[in-house]
């Protein structure tokens, strides 16, 4: 029965962990087609292999009078686009005064093509959000840009125009790579636990690049729904985030990048969608980089079930939940009541932990040898510290893991929240030291308090585990106050990445789930426990009495005044932690022969006792 309730409990911490992984080759049909990088310059013949219709085919099918022409603003318009198609984007009149103007193109799947002619053997911007930079001189305007679908398949585009003045600086216009001059656009990807950002650095009005040291950088994110990758919410977030005053106001600050900074990383969440923004800034102005996006996963077609988004094996993680959710009950309830099987949980979970730790650092096997290889790991270690209880009974000593697992949730909560966006913890030395003090302050403060300890550890631990379960059926986040521990101990460069979680909705009620649940099992598991034994016996030290008591009766007269007790009185089970109060009793719980206890033998705390008459 242990074995199988610390199974089911692996199950869900690594299930739910490993799950978050299995789409880290996915970039070429997530961020637009070249792996690794969202937004690429490519030839016509890089598309050749990789599209259902090249773009020169494209092209040379439609002529400029095919091709359907859209007047597009400042505001989000949905554009549908149909099956290889392209259409001609015009900026409408703009204001006396206006320089230049960034085209922009989002869909939230597929990749488009975007580019100033309509046919042209240059370069292009591929992407899933392609920005073009076009100068703007009233009554002599080059025409827009040209936007297409090579897809056999619709696909819905939102698409506007910013217009900027002399005075703002323009987007990256200072870069020395090939492909268009300006690249206003932002390179996204991601790949396992991290997104990538980076752009090219922007210049003066005229391309002029001096004095680009003092420019500012600001980045800002703004979260989707969590779980939800449809294009409902997709076209909400973009018409939420669009002109500066929305993106300071229902964005995030990231970071503040100066001094030619023109990169960053960032923890991924997967299946919860972000839309970047970067907001240059100089002494006479400002201007904003071309949006992205990215939800860190594949995604699916939109349907009930999923809501567009990839879940992995669907059917191995509900039912490790599922499992999880008995799991949670169990500890949370009756964890201390069971105390020899919580011990065996206690150990199981340390053991996963420093296992998959251990084995990610310094092996490459893929997941499903690591699942074994940690369950394996996590089962001698159960063993291991039930046979320190089973052998020694020593409530202290076997405390001491379960207020370190408390310590490891309640400092990798603080981390995950309120100490995220602290640049400090960028230092692993810094990280690991506060990580470290903070993981045994439970069990410096509980340490005193055996039984009280244990009860709090079965329940904060119970707690966290069902809601470890119900996490991955409602897709929030809070997994990853484990998952961010574990991946900044194993993840080459995690600890340079921002790694400020979404607060949703759903996260604040799971939050307040799990405080209701840790004080209704502390209220439970309080009055199950109230006059009761604060510990078990040991079943090697019950043993060894017992043992004791037979060979002690095999010498006891048949009949003695002085010993009233019967066998079964004495064979009653240890008490671990009381101490009786009599001069006259021995250590075995008999009294001793000999008067007024000159003879009595040094009393045993953890030695049976025997009540009054």
């Amino acid at each position: 029965m242990r074995s199988f309730l610390s199974c089911i409990y692996l199950l869900v911490l690594v299930g739910s962990l490993s799950s978050e992984t299995e789409f880290k080759d996915s970039l070429l049909q997530v961020e637009g087609g070249v792996r690794g990088r969202k937004l690429q310059m490519v030839n016509w013949k890089d598309w050749d292999e990789q599209v259902a219709i090249s773009p020169s085919a494209l092209y040379s099918s439609q002529g400029e009078d095919d091709v359907e022409t859209v007047e597009i603003s400042s505001t989000p318009q949905l554009l549908l686009m149909q099956p290889s198609s392209s259409y001609r984007l015009l900026s409408k009149k703009q204001d006396h005064g206006t320089d230049f103007l960034i085209f922009e193109a989002h869909a939230r799947k597929q990749f488009l093509l975007l580019s100033s002619f309509l046919r042209t053997e240059e370069g292009l911007v591929n992407s899933t959000s392609p920005a073009l930079y076009i100068p703007y001189i009233d009554g002599i305007y080059p025409g827009g840009v040209l936007l297409s679908n090579p897809h056999p398949s619709n696909i819905s585009a939102i698409v506007f125009v910013r217009a900027y003045d002399s005075n703002s600086p323009v987007p990256g216009s200072c870069n020395t790579e090939p492909g268009v001059l300006v690249k206003p656009y932002l390179d996204l990807s991601w790949k396992d636990q991290l997104i990538y950002l980076s752009f090219n650095q922007a210049g003066q009005h005229n391309m002029n690049c001096i004095g680009i040291q003092e420019f500012t950088y600001q980045v800002y994110q703004y979260f989707l729904p969590e779980d939800d990758c449809t294009q409902k919410y997709f076209e909400i977030g973009y018409n939420g985030f669009v002109d500066q005053d929305d993106i300071v106001n229902n964005g995030n600050l990231v970071t503040t990048l100066t001094h030619h900074k023109d990169r960053i990383s960032l923890v991924n969440y997967p299946r919860t969608g972000r839309i970047i923004a970067v907001i240059v800034n100089s002494k006479n102005g400002s201007s904003l980089y071309g949006l992205a996006h990215t939800y860190g996963i594949e995604l699916e077609e939109d349907n009930e079930v999923y809501n567009g988004c990839s879940h992995g094996n669907f059917s191995f993680l509900w039912v490790s939940c599922a499992l999880g959710v008995f799991v949670g009950t169990f500890l949370t309830v009756v964890g201390h009541r069971f105390f020899k099987c919580s011990q065996f949980l206690f150990g199981f979970y340390f053991g996963s932990l420093v296992g998959y730790i251990l084995l990610s650092l310094y092996t490459e096997y893929d997941e499903t040898i690591t699942f074994v290889l940690t369950g394996s790991v996590g089962l001698v270690s159960a063993i291991v510290f039930l046979a320190i209880w089973w052998f020694l009974g020593i409530p202290v000593l076997s405390v001491v893991l379960p207020t370190l697992l408390v310590g490891f949730l309640l400092a990798g909560l603080l981390m995950y929240i309120p100490l995220c966006s602290y640049p400090t913890f960028f230092s692993d030395s810094t990280y690991w030291l506060t990580f470290t003090c903070m993981m045994l302050a439970p069990t410096v403060l509980f340490i005193a308090f055996t039984q009280k300890a244990s009860i709090i550890s079965c329940v904060v631990i119970g707690t966290f585990t069902l809601a470890l379960a119900i996490d991955n059926y409602t897709g929030s986040n809070l997994k990853f106050i484990i998952g961010n521990v574990l991946h900044r101990a194993t993840v080459p460069g995690f600890g340079q990445a921002y790694s400020c979680p979404p607060l949703q909705k759903i996260d604040l009620l799971l939050g307040t789930g799990i405080l209701i649940c840790i004080s209704l099992g502390l209220v439970i598991q309080l009055i199950i426990e109230r006059k009761k034994p604060p510990f078990p016996p040991a079943p090697f030290q019950q043993w060894r009495w017992i043992r004791t008591l037979d060979r002690e009766n095999e010498t006891t007269p048949l009949l003695d005044e002085e010993s009233p007790e019967s066998p079964e009185h004495l064979r009653r089970a240890p008490v671990v932690g009381f101490i009786h109060n009599q001069s006259s009793t021995g250590g075995n719980g008999r009294r001793i022969k000999g008067g007024d206890g000159a003879g009595t033998r040094p009393r045993d705390i953890f030695s049976p006792t025997t009540s009054p008459d």
